[in-house]
């Protein structure tokens, strides 16, 4: 397999994983949905040019690369603004039940890896920052699972948003722990 076939499937899931943000985010016509990731990009961008100052188009290409960082946030302020919380779940008010999904899914994907990776001898942070290809696959299942779970009540039940927070990590550590050893041996 030669490198600019290899890269290509490796990068093929980021790309997919962003247009599917993007066509998620047209096909809403929400004008909250958009505003939460447009505010959730500049807060990204702003948060790897400090981290990166040397690097002039740092604010542009990064945060497009590890879309997952940007887009749990982007979850996690639509959450904050138009979330109701209730015994039966969690419903984002004013948003498509798929944007509503996507936006919980990709806030739970975060938030479970933000909090599970000291449990887990930070195994999940080691996949956000070296496997992107397999977080945003998992990413984009965990959508489809809770938009699943979704369906029938119109608002993702409780156990539904555990699953969301402990499954990822758990399996996204376990990927780590296999994969980077290889990944640093051998490329």
């Amino acid at each position: 397999m030669t490198p600019s076939l290899s890269s290509l499937i490796l990068l093929s899931p980021l790309l997919l994983y962003v247009l599917h943000a993007l066509w998620r985010l047209i096909a809403s016509d929400s004008v909250t949905a958009v505003l939460a990731v447009v505010s959730a990009y500049v807060v990204s961008a702003v948060f790897f040019r400090l981290y990166l100052p040397s690097l002039a188009l740092v604010p542009v290409w990064l945060p497009l690369f590890y879309a997952y960082l940007w887009l749990g946030l982007a979850g996690a302020l639509a959450l904050l603004g138009c979330g109701e919380y209730r015994r039966s779940g969690v419903l984002l008010r004013g948003l498509s039940l798929n944007m509503g999904s996507y936006f919980l899914s990709q806030a739970c994907l975060l938030a479970g890896m933000l909090l599970l990776n000291p449990l887990l001898a930070g195994r999940p942070l080691q996949a956000l920052a070296t496997l992107p290809p397999f977080v945003a696959l998992t990413g984009y299942a965990l959508y489809r699972t809770l938009l699943a779970i979704s369906r029938p009540q119109q608002r993702t039940p409780w156990w539904g948003i555990l699953f969301a927070l402990l499954v990822p990590p758990l399996l996204l550590g376990w990927i780590a722990e296999i994969l980077v050893p290889l990944f640093l041996r051998y490329l």
